[in-house]
């Protein structure tokens, strides 16, 4: 993060040497304030624990404040239509691509087309966080770990005793998201960037620029880390939970 920081600073420069932030308001106590405030509380304690306990997934617990807003008459017709859609394209096309990908068998073929067994363990690890970044870079970054993750899983089940040396499949799985979150190189590679690219606060070829030294210097050092950390058996917890994980 501090390299980074000190790459964008450098890259562009800001003349401004400080920012003033005044933010003035009091707490609202109407009637459709206090509608807003449970809201969203019951829908934070549902994204934590509606799934364990009602059986209900994120997704449906996202439409919740949607009804309960537009019900009470908190969301009006101008409001949505001030909703910056082409940022929503620009996100959930990513997380359409990667179903797509998944349902239609393409990423299963792409993993088993290639010869992870006898591949060094090393350039597996390695390999697989390079696939994670060039397709998250495409489609969603979420996406791109959420379906990778369970099939890389089986790989480091398969190649157990080759990524031993290395922390197990624990250092293959961490890797695979945290290459997945250096992926930043496009408007559709993370929300952040489609809503800066709608704001027309950047061009898609300084997205590309930044976004690419720094996805690259982030997989070095995070490697470097990960690797060393795995040699010095700090993963053993995380090791052992991917066996039953692809057993799942």
């Amino acid at each position: 993060m501090a390299l980074a920081w000190v790459f964008l600073f450098l890259v562009f420069p800001s003349k401004q040497k400080e920012i003033k932030i005044e933010i003035g308001g009091e707490w609202d106590k109407s009637s459709k304030a206090i509608v807003v405030y449970v809201t969203f509380i019951v829908t934070i304690f549902m994204w934590l624990f509606g799934k364990k306990l009602f059986g209900v997934n994120a997704n449906v617990v996202a439409l919740i404040p949607f009804a309960v807003f537009c019900i009470c008459g908190i969301f009006q017709k101008s409001d949505l239509a001030r909703i910056d859609w082409d940022v929503l394209w620009l996100v959930t096309g990513g997380f359409a691509l990667g179903v797509g990908i998944d349902k239609t068998g393409l990423a299963a073929l792409l993993v088993n087309t290639i010869p992870f067994n006898t591949w060094p363990a090393l350039l597996v690890i390695i390999g697989s966080g390079l696939l994670c970044i060039v397709m998250s870079t495409f489609m969603s970054n979420s996406a791109t770990a959420a379906l990778l993750i369970p099939i890389l899983t089986a790989v480091a089940t398969g190649m157990g005793p080759q990524l031993a040396p290395f922390g197990g499949g624990a250092t293959l799985i961490v890797g695979l998201a945290m290459s997945a979150s250096l992926a930043m190189s496009l408007p559709i590679s993370t929300p952040p960037n489609a809503i800066a690219y709608s704001k027309g606060f950047i061009e898609q070829k300084q997205m590309v620029l930044t976004g690419v030294v720094i996805g690259l210097v982030g997989m070095i050092i995070g490697y470097i880390i990960l690797i060393a950390a795995g040699k010095m058996g700090l993963f053993p917890e995380a090791a052992a939970a991917v066996a039953p994980i692809a057993s799942v």
